[in-house]
C-alpha cells in the first residue's frame, strides 16, 4: 500500500474487469499538441493514442469498458452494492480519461464535447468532427535527406538567386517541402524572413499548391502567414491570402492566428492589412477545423496588443463589430486593464512644461471628443461654424474674433511643429479616453457583478499604480463600489501613498468626497496608518522622477507633509504593532537616503565655496589696486571722474559683497545638523540663495573686468575697436554659468518654491464641462 500523500498507478478489480487508474500522469507535459481543428488533428490523435495505450486507457475511448450500470440484466438478480461499487470505480477512470482529452483540447473545440457523459463519446465526436481533414501533403519524416546537402539551395534563398534555386527544385521536388535547419523551416519560410528580393517568393509560390500550406509548419507550428506575420513581410502576406485565405484563420503552436503574430511583433502595416482581410473573410471561419481570431480568449490578446501599441481607432472598431471582445478576459489580459495601465496614452502621462499646457488647453482639436472641460466636436462643420471649434469659455467673444482666433490656431498647426505635435497628442488623449469609456459601457451590460468586478478591481488598481487619474475617474464614473477596491488589503488611498502617485492622490483626496474620511482612519494588519506608510521609502522608479538624493529626500518629505494634513490628527503619535510612531517608521526608512543627500549636499556647497572664495579673492585685490592707479599728491583715482570707473567700482563692489554671502551660506551648508526636516526647505534654501548670489557675483566680475580693459586700453578711438570683442567675451563665462548651473538652480525653486505636487482644487483638464 502506498503510504499517505503517495500517488500510485494500477489497476481496480471488479469482478472480471479491470479498470485502470494511472493517478500519476500528467498529461499535459505528455502532449505538445493542443486539438485545435482538422489542420492537427491527426498529430493530436498520434499523440493522444500514444499515451492511452502506453497506460492501458484505449478500451475507455474504444467503447470496450462501458458503463457497468448498463450492462446489467433487469431479468437476473443482482447484488445492487457490487454495481453501485463497480461503477463508481468504472467512472472514476473513465472521468481521468476524458480529462486527459480535455485538457489537449483548445477553448473553441472544447465547445463541441462539452456536456458529453463519457471518454467514449467525446472520443466519437472528436472523431466524426475533425478526422475526415485532407491528409497532410508532406510529413517531416518524408525527406530523409541530411540538411547538409540542402546547403546551397538554403544559401541560394538567402542570395534570393532564383535561377540556382529552381534548378534544385526541378531536379529534386521534395526540396520544396524539405527542412532546412533547426527550426524545422521550410524554403518557404526562410524566402519570407530573409530573402530581399519578394520576386523569388512568387515564384516559389508559384511551385507550391494551395493544398500544401496549411501543413507546411515549422517547430512553432507555424505556417507561412504566421511567419510573413511575424517578420512584417506585408507583400508576402498578400500573396499567400491570395493564394490560400484559409491561413488566416489556422492557429499556431500557441494557438495565435496571424494576425496575432504581425501586431505581437508590432509591424503596424502588415497587421493593419492582416485585419481587414480577415474581416473580409470572416466567413471562412465558420467552417469545421477554422476559428475566429475575434471570438474566444485569443481574441483577448489581440486586442490588449493593438491597445499596447496604441493604434485607439482599431481598437475601438474592434469593440464596436465585437462587443463580446471588451468582456473576455485570459489570465492576466483584460482590455479594461489594458487601457487603463496604457499611461502615456492620457495627459497625464506626457509631462507637459507650463508652455505646453497653454498650447493644450488652446489648441483646436479636430475630430473625436476634447478633453474635460470641452465639448465634442462635429469635424463635419469646422468650416460651416467655425465658433463650434472654439471652447464654451472663448464663445462670448466677438464673432470676428473668434474667426482670427480659429484662424491663427489652423495656421500655427500648418507652420509650427511642435504645436501641432501637440495637437496629434491630444487627439490621441481623446481617443484613448473614448475608447476607456466604450469598454467600460460594455463590461456594465455583465449580468453577474462578480465577473463585472474582476473587470474594474485590476484596472483601478493599474491605474492607481500607473498614477492615472483620467482612468480612475471613469471606472468610478461607471462602476461606484470601485471607490472600495482593495489591492493586498489596501484601499486606494493607501496605494496611492505607498506608491507615490500623486495625481491619483489629489484626485481622492481633493475631488471624490465617497469613502474619503472611512479609508483615512484604517489601520493595516501591521498597525500602520497612512502616516505609517507616508513614512516608507518610495519604490525606487518614484524617487528616480527627481535627481539628486537631496531633492529625492525633499519630495518624500513632501508627501510626509502632505498626508499628515489630511491624516487624522492623533495619527502623527500612534504606533503600530511595532511601537513606531510614523516619524521613527521615516527616519528608519529614509536613513540611507539621508546619508546620500548629506553628502550630495556637501559635495555641492563644496565645489562651490572653493569657486566663491576665488572670487573674493580677486576682486578685493582688485578694489584696492584701481586701474590707472591713484593720484600721488591727492591719492584719488586716476579715472574716478570717467563713468567707466564708475561701472568698475559698483560692479567690483556688487561680486565682492555677493561673492561673500555665497561663501558664508556654503559654509552653512556644511556645518549644518542635517536632520530629515532639514531637507525640506532650510537646505535648499540655503543652496538656492547660494547659487544665485554667486551668479550675481560672476557677472559682476565679469562686468568690473570689462571695465577695467576699457579704461585701459579703450582710449581715444581704439574702443570701437576693442569695445565690440570685450562685450562678445564677457557674455561668455555668463552664458556657461547659466548653461551649466541653472537647470540645477531652476530644479530647486521648483522643488522647493514651484508649482507643488499636490493640489487643493479641481484640475481644469479633468473638471466636467
Amino acid at each position: 500500500m502506498a503510504s499517505s500523500g503517495t500517488f500510485c498507478s494500477g489497476t481496480i478489480n471488479q469482478g472480471s474487469q479491470q479498470y485502470p487508474y494511472p493517478s500519476h500522469v500528467n498529461a499535459s507535459s505528455f502532449l505538445s499538441v493542443k486539438l485545435s481543428g482538422k489542420t492537427n488533428y491527426t498529430r493530436w490523435q498520434e499523440q493522444m493514442m500514444c499515451l492511452v495505450e502506453s497506460h492501458d486507457m484505449l478500451s475507455f475511448i474504444d467503447g470496450t469498458f462501458r458503463n457497468p450500470k448498463k450492462n446489467v440484466d433487469s431479468k437476473k438478480k443482482v447484488d445492487i452494492t457490487a454495481i453501485e461499487d463497480k461503477y463508481r470505480e468504472w467512472k472514476r477512470s473513465d472521468t481521468l480519461m476524458k480529462g486527459w482529452i480535455f485538457g489537449s483540447l483548445c477553448e473553441d473545440v472544447m465547445d463541441i464535447v462539452i456536456g458529453l457523459h463519457t471518454a467514449n463519446d467525446v472520443w466519437k465526436k472528436l472523431k466524426s468532427t475533425y478526422s475526415n481533414s485532407t491528409p497532410p501533403a508532406y510529413s517531416p519524416t518524408t525527406n530523409t535527406k541530411d540538411q547538409a546537402e540542402y546547403l546551397p539551395l538554403y544559401r541560394a534563398i538567402l542570395r534570393g538567386d532564383w535561377k540556382e534555386a529552381g534548378d534544385i527544385f526541378n531536379k529534386d521536388k521534395d526540396a520544396l517541402l524539405v527542412k532546412l535547419n533547426d527550426d524545422n523551416d521550410t524554403p518557404l519560410h526562410v524566402a519570407i524572413g530573409t530573402c530581399k528580393n519578394i520576386q523569388f517568393v512568387e515564384n516559389l509560390l508559384k511551385e507550391i499548391t494551395s493544398e500544401s500550406l496549411p501543413n507546411m509548419v515549422n517547430i512553432r507550428k507555424s505556417n507561412p502567414l504566421h511567419y510573413a506575420a511575424f517578420v512584417g513581410n506585408k507583400r508576402a502576406s498578400e500573396m499567400l491570402v491570395a493564394k490560400n485565405a484559409y491561413l488566416l484563420f489556422i492557429a499556431d503552436g500557441s494557438n495565435c492566428f496571424p494576425v496575432h503574430r504581425a501586431i505581437f511583433g508590432s509591424h503596424t502595416d502588415t497587421f493593419l492589412y492582416l485585419l481587414k482581410v480577415t474581416k473580409d473573410n470572416i466567413v471562412l471561419s465558420e467552417q469545421e477545423g477554422y476559428h475566429s481570431p475575434f471570438k474566444g480568449k485569443q481574441s483577448v490578446s489581440l486586442l490588449t496588443r493593438v491597445i499596447g501599441a496604441g493604434l485607439w481607432d482599431v481598437a475601438y472598431g474592434l469593440i464596436k463589430e465585437y462587443p463580446e471582445m471588451a468582456t473576455k478576459k485570459k489570465e492576466n489580459s483584460i482590455p479594461l486593464k489594458s487601457v487603463a495601465g496604457k499611461l502615456d496614452g492620457y495627459f497625464s502621462g506626457k509631462g507637459y512644461n507650463f508652455y505646453e499646457r497653454f498650447i493644450y488647453s488652446h489648441v483646436l482639436v479636430e475630430d473625436g471628443e476634447l478633453n474635460r472641460g470641452h465639448e465634442i466636436q462635429d469635424i463635419e462643420n469646422q468650416e460651416t461654424n467655425n465658433a463650434n471649434f472654439i471652447p464654451k469659455y472663448r464663445r462670448r467673444l466677438h464673432p470676428v474674433i473668434q474667426w482670427i482666433y480659429v484662424r491663427l490656431w489652423k495656421v500655427a498647426l500648418q507652420h509650427v511643429p511642435h504645436i501641432k505635435q501637440i495637437k496629434e497628442e491630444k487627439v490621441n488623449h481623446n481617443k484613448a479616453l473614448l475608447l476607456l469609456k466604450c469598454i467600460c459601457e460594455e463590461v456594465s451590460k455583465i449580468n453577474e457583478f462578480c465577473k463585472i468586478r474582476e473587470h474594474y478591481h485590476e484596472a483601478i488598481t493599474t491605474a492607481v499604480e500607473h498614477d492615472n487619474p483620467e482612468a480612475v475617474e471613469e471606472i468610478i464614473r461607471y462602476f461606484p463600489q470601485a471607490i472600495s477596491t482593495k489591492d493586498n488589503e489596501y484601499p486606494l488611498i493607501q496605494l496611492a501613498i505607498l506608491n507615490r502617485c500623486e495625481r491619483v492622490y489629489n484626485f481622492l483626496v481633493h475631488q471624490i468626497t465617497t469613502d474619503k474620511h472611512s479609508q483615512k482612519v484604517r489601520v493595516d494588519e501591521y498597525g500602520n496608518n497612512l502616516l505609517h506608510l507616508a513614512g516608507q521609502l518610495a519604490p525606487i522608479h518614484k524617487l528616480n522622477l527627481v535627481s539628486g538624493a537631496a531633492l529625492q529626500m525633499q519630495r518624500e518629505l513632501q508627501w510626509f507633509e502632505e498626508v499628515k494634513s489630511f491624516a487624522c490628527p492623533w495619527h502623527e503619535k500612534s504606533k503600530n504593532k511595532n511601537q513606531e510612531t510614523p516619524i521613527m517608521v521615516f527616519r528608519r526608512e529614509h536613513k540611507k537616503l539621508r546619508k546620500e543627500g548629506e553628502e550630495w549636499m556637501k559635495k555641492t556647497a563644496d565645489s562651490y565655496t572653493i569657486t566663491a572664495a576665488l572670487i573674493i579673492t580677486i576682486v578685493f585685490a582688485a578694489a584696492i589696486t584701481v586701474p590707472g592707479g591713484n593720484d600721488s599728491d591727492t591719492g584719488k583715482a586716476i579715472y574716478a571722474p570717467k563713468p567707466s570707473f564708475i561701472i568698475f567700482a559698483v560692479s567690483d563692489a556688487i561680486s565682492l559683497f555677493t561673492s561673500t554671502t555665497s561663501l558664508l551660506l556654503f559654509l552653512s551648508i556644511l556645518t549644518a545638523r542635517y536632520a530629515e526636516e532639514d531637507f525640506l526647505y532650510k537646505l535648499p534654501k540655503r543652496l538656492i540663495l547660494g547659487l544665485a548670489m554667486l551668479f550675481l557675483s560672476v557677472s559682476s566680475m565679469t562686468v568690473a573686468f570689462s571695465a577695467t580693459l576699457y579704461l585701459t586700453f579703450g582710449q581715444g578711438k581704439a574702443w570701437i575697436l576693442i569695445s565690440i570683442p570685450i562685450a562678445t567675451l564677457t557674455c561668455l563665462p555668463i552664458a556657461s554659468f547659466v548653461t551649466l548651473q541653472l537647470p540645477l538652480l531652476v530644479d530647486l525653486i521648483f522643488s522647493t518654491y514651484g508649482c507643488r505636487i499636490f493640489v487643493k482644487h479641481n484640475d481644469c483638464r479633468i473638471k466636467k464641462s
